[in-house]
């Protein structure tokens, strides 16, 4: 293919789309690999800064230093995220006024996600949906996209109730502070990250919103997924220090039982579909079916079952012969479909219960 596209004028393209790809760990290619990470270590002292990251108000954070962290990268990083999290009960909605859900993150988001929660929440009254997405975009590198500026940009007037967030697949590179190259995963670049996690949080809640951050799920590239692990552990270390958000982990609804990377899933009657997109990163529209359903049941519960009149109780229903079946208690049906096969009556595997 180089051979091909050199001639055009197109072989330096792809050669740096490819060396692209490597830094943020979407390649298996273990030669360019260890080109890209030697470029990084390697890089002269006089690369130019980036551009601070501005913060959010009352963040506590001094956006002129990154070199003295505020607190919240003094919190020492967890070793391991929990498998389960339960999604604490939301207040109410005022009366006639739909929830401000807000779409945030990168493709992560942009890709499977969005698309499956506005499907799934249309034509509900309770729930109006913001899109704030913007695939390619990360929180590693705020001079090439700072979502310090551009989330109150793409908010606008709006003031959302909650925010559901799901970013992170692009920050598993290394970037430059203060003329330093930081490498991926090294102490200093830790406690950098772990400080842009805590400002764009601040930013997330300053008007009063819930955060849900939607943990990254597992990947299928080795080399990459153990960057992810580690940003999730960053991103679960700083959300568990605000009393208004949550980290949200999906993997029981799309990884194996292990938690692990799983591409395809069996359905009811040996169908077999993919949950994940080819790319092994991104969650597929099965997939984000799997994931969706307990968020929009969370934002917009159903009402609750009035009991049943004492009068009523005992009395068969009308127009049933005496041969008619019994409907069985809800949790008796759940647990017969979830033992035939965990298929649901939209034909989709159904996963443990999250909430």
């Amino acid at each position: 293919m180089q051979r091909t596209l050199k001639p055009l004028g197109l072989g330096a393209l792809r050669e740096g789309t490819l060396e692209n790809l490597a830094r943020v760990g979407w390649s298996d290619d273990s030669a360019l690999t260890a080109k890209v990470t030697a470029s990084a270590t390697s890089a002269p002292a006089s690369t130019p800064q980036p551009a601070a990251c501005p913060t959010a108000p009352n963040s506590g954070h001094n956006p002129s230093s990154h070199t003295a962290p505020a607190l919240g990268a003094e919190t020492p990083i967890v070793a391991n995220v929990p498998h389960t999290i339960g999604l604490p009960e939301l207040p109410p909605v005022d009366p006639g006024k739909p929830r401000v859900v807000a779409l945030v993150g990168d493709s992560m988001m942009a890709v499977g996600l969005s698309a499956q929660l506005q499907r799934e929440v249309a034509g509900r009254k309770n729930v109006r949906v913001v899109r704030a997405f913007r695939s390619g975009t990360g929180l590693a590198r705020p001079e090439v996209f700072n979502w310090m500026d551009q989330y109150p940009a793409m908010i606008g007037t709006e003031k959302p109730d909650v925010v559901l967030v799901a970013i992170g697949a692009n920050d598993g590179q290394g970037f430059v502070v203060d003329h330093k190259v930081l490498v991926c995963g090294s102490e200093e670049w830790r406690k950098v990250y772990q400080q842009r996690v805590a400002d764009f949080l601040a930013l997330l809640e300053a008007d009063g919103a819930r955060v849900v951050w939607i943990g990254l799920p597992p990947m299928r590239i080795p080399v990459y997924q153990e960057k992810m692990a580690m940003i999730n552990r960053i991103d679960f270390t700083v959300v568990s220090q605000h009393p208004q958000a949550v980290w949200w982990n999906p993997v029981e609804y799309i990884g194996d039982a292990a938690g692990r990377f799983r591409e395809f899933a069996e359905f009811g009657k040996g169908k077999t579909v993919r949950v994940r997109a080819t790319d092994g990163i991104h969650l597929s529209d099965e997939g984000a079916g799997l994931v969706t359903p307990m968020l929009v049941k969370w934002l917009d519960p159903p009402p609750p079952v009035p009991p049943a009149s004492p009068a009523m109780e005992g009395q068969p229903v009308a127009g049933a012969g005496s041969d008619a079946p019994t409907q069985p208690p809800a949790h008796g049906h759940r647990a017969t479909r979830q033992k035939a096969g965990r298929s649901h009556s939209k034909g989709r595997p159904r996963p443990a219960a999250g909430l």
